[in-house]
């Protein structure tokens, strides 16, 4: 876990104000829920499991109830969406917020993280599955990044896998392996395969990835119909990002469908998500179609922090220099911000040299120094640090010194 320092946070909330504004741009409206979670909730037989409880942070709290901290979005949003019925379909939800698993520390990999997430509940048409992408795609183009969206279905990995030799009650544990390709290589996924004897004659199909191979494999079922849609829809919008992985899994059960990961060209997966349309149900609800995708705000942050440069929160900096001034100067402090002007006022009495440090050290663009005369005339210069060039203002000079200030 870690702190983020104000310079590190309003980077943090400046990619958290981007996602929010992509998400409501497609109509998606904010939740919120408890961090905290039944453990029954959070190890449900089709979520998490029983063997959850060592990936999170679980405990007693003083009524001996099992808890835990919310491991991911997805779970706490088929609780609720199960304990609301009424909610309109399609549902179609947003959060930004903390979720926590314990995992062994390494660089990069956090117990306390970010996610933001978007999902749509109550829709089983693909055109769900690639709004979610499209808008996954929307965010990274507005952060600047070149990226990847690979794209699978578990049910069509699944067909090829038992067409070719895997047991069906050995899907699961295939699925696990196939899904740390990227960190144990080819040769520890054949590895694994064989000390849990499945039959590895998929990861040749898997290794070439080629969908025509798989259409002819599998034929034309349900659910390579619909990846096949899906792939038409992301290169009839000249979505060159979008790319077919035969690989990809996704390691949570609760996935039923169409899956999908979002990787920085040359760097760590930053997003990932996928159709689960039993997870509702799972929770007492009616069963409901369900899709969604998660971004990992501190992956995007980490890759982000070097190149971002801002500015201060602050537009001017006033130092009153005597009692009577530090009146004035709460007064005109006070119009400023109404007309949309960010002002931080000197709270420690220092001289002026000391205030111009502190000034020059955040970054501020502006100084009003209040003196006698400037409270007996209620006359005052605004002084622009990069230039050093000066313009006079009197107090109700507000539209004036507004544009002065922001360039208008």
């Amino acid at each position: 876990m870690r702190d983020f320092l104000p310079e590190q946070m309003k980077k943090k909330q400046f990619i958290e104000d981007k996602i929010r504004r992509v998400f409501e741009k497609y109509g998606y409206e904010p939740l919120q829920s408890p961090v905290v979670e039944d453990f029954d909730l959070l190890a449900a037989k089709g979520s998490g499991g029983e063997a959850i409880k060592e990936e999170i942070y679980y405990f007693k709290d003083k009524g001996d109830r099992e808890l835990g901290l919310r491991y991911d979005m997805t779970v706490p949003l088929a609780r609720i969406v199960a304990s609301n019925p009424s909610l309109p379909r399609p549902f179609k939800r947003y959060v930004i917020g903390q979720v926590y698993r314990y995992d062994r520390p390494q660089a990069k990999r956090y117990r306390e993280f970010t996610q933001a997430d978007w999902d749509i509940i109550g829709v089983k048409s693909v055109l769900a599955d690639f709004e979610v992408i499209q808008v996954a795609i929307d965010l990274m183009r507005s952060l600047g990044f070149e990226f990847t969206v690979k794209v699978n279905n578990r049910i069509v990995l699944e067909e090829l896998a038992i067409k070719m030799g895997v047991k069906e009650e050995q899907i699961k544990e295939a699925f696990k392996s196939i899904d740390k390709l990227d960190k144990i290589s080819e040769k520890g996924v054949r590895d694994e395969f064989k000390s849990k004897g499945i039959d590895d004659s998929v990861l040749e199909q898997i290794f070439v990835n080629s969908f025509d191979e798989v259409k002819a494999r599998i034929g034309e079922t349900e659910s390579l119909k619909e990846l096949e849609q899906l792939l038409e829809l992301a290169k009839d919008n000249d979505y060159n990002e979008v790319k077919f992985e035969l690989s990809l899994a996704r390691g949570l059960e609760y996935y039923t469908g169409v899956v999908f990961e979002i990787s920085i060209n040359d760097g760590p997966s930053v997003a990932g998500g996928g159709r689960y349309d039993k997870l509702i149900g799972l929770y007492g609800g009616q069963d409901s179609p369900a899709v969604g995708c998660s971004f990992g705000v501190d992956r995007l942050f980490d890759n982000l922090e070097k190149e971002l440069v801002m500015g201060p929160n602050t537009d001017v900096f006033i130092i009153p220099m005597s009692d009577n001034a530090f009146s004035f100067s709460t007064k005109l402090s006070r119009k400023l911000r109404e007309t949309g002007i960010s002002v931080e006022l000197d709270l420690m009495g220092r001289n002026v040299k000391k205030n111009f440090e502190y000034v020059n050290k955040k970054g501020i663009s502006f100084v009003i120094v209040i003196g006698e005369n400037e409270v007996k005339s209620e006359r005052f210069k605004v002084k622009e640090m990069a230039s050093g060039s000066e313009k006079e203002f009197q107090i109700n000079d507000l539209s004036k010194i507004l544009g002065f200030i922001k360039g208008q």
